[in-house]
């Protein structure tokens, strides 16, 4: 692992009668797979949509790479190399997976659209994560884990340093998540910084290094090495009334 590539310090996030986030640090170096968990209400979602520009914080700040940013919406976490693989999948169905894959960055030729560029960066992408899909087929004509590799690829093809995963083996088979696992493995060894919001134990504990447990939008633990922990501590950690917070 290298130095921290996202570090989120004291992150408040208030609605009308909720505090959504009270102070909550997160730092992940690239390199580094850490799972954040929660039961439902923890804080999970909204940490995320601050990540994503979705909410703006009331208070903490964000740094990438260690140098502070502020994200006012989507666009800005992008051009910081931020990524997030939501549950619910931002694609266009009727597009094909070439469109999908580069929007917002069409190469062109003088006035035109130049698809043969088009096709050629999204094949290449499409091979590093080493699925056969090809760039022509529409989106709505692919599974749910295949259109999941088509959004890890968008984040591979903005230069994403760090990406986020949302539950994102909910709607997939076993053979999708077999190879969502190795995908997510490669990033690692590419030295990306990955953040895996999951509920599955199992999973949990056979891919991710460390572990953020958030209860009550509060900062529960963080476990740097998730091996040397047991299931059972994990659960009651997550199960955790709000007075009873500690940091280890």
């Amino acid at each position: 692992m290298t130095g921290p590539l996202l570090e989120l310090e004291r992150i408040g996030k208030g609605f009308p009668g909720v505090v959504a986030l009270d102070g909550v640090s997160l730092s992940v170096a690239g390199g580094e797979i850490r799972a954040l968990m929660g039961e439902n209400g923890a804080g999970k979602s909204t940490l995320l949509k601050v990540l994503a520009g979705e909410y703006r914080p009331d208070s903490g700040s964000i740094r990438v790479a260690g140098q502070p940013v502020v994200f006012h919406g989507p666009a800005d976490p992008a051009a910081a190399g931020v990524a997030i693989i939501h549950q619910e999948l931002h694609l266009a169905p009727e597009m094909t997976v070439a469109e999908n894959l580069l929007l917002g960055t069409y190469p062109t030729r003088g006035p035109f659209l130049d698809a043969r560029t088009m096709r050629r960066r999204a094949a290449a992408v499409l091979e590093q994560l080493g699925e056969a899909i090809h760039p022509d087929t529409r989106v709505k004509d692919l599974s749910i884990g295949r259109r999941q590799m088509v959004e890890v690829g968008k984040a591979l093809l903005r230069d994403a340093r760090i990406i986020a995963f949302d539950e994102p083996t909910s709607s997939l088979s076993a053979r999708e998540t077999e190879i969502l696992m190795r995908i997510i493995r490669d990033l690692k060894a590419q030295g990306r910084a990955i953040i895996y919001v999951s509920h599955r134990m199992e999973e949990v504990f056979d891919l991710c290094d460390s572990v953020t447990v958030l209860r009550d939008g509060r900062h529960v633990a963080t476990h740097p090495d998730l091996k040397a922990i047991s299931n059972d501590r994990l659960i009651t950690e997550m199960a955790l009334r709000s007075g009873c917070v500690a940091t280890c």
